[in-house]
């Protein structure tokens, strides 16, 4: 009954840690997504920013 048992318990860690990976990938994956999403968003308001600076201050550096 032990041998049985054994496998049995394998199979059932086995399988909770597959679905925990792919949850964990999904997790990444959709965090990722937002952050691209977030960065690209706070770059066009960086550029806009940059542009209204540069049309108030001429061509003056830093």
């Amino acid at each position: 009954m032990g041998y049985y048992d054994k496998i049995n318990e394998a199979r059932r860690i086995s399988k909770l840690a597959s679905q925990n990976i792919s949850s964990e990938q999904t997790k990444k994956e959709f965090e990722l997504d937002g952050q691209s999403k977030f960065n690209q968003e706070m770059q066009a308001e960086f550029h806009e920013r940059i542009k209204k600076l540069g049309g108030k201050n001429g061509s003056k550096s830093l």
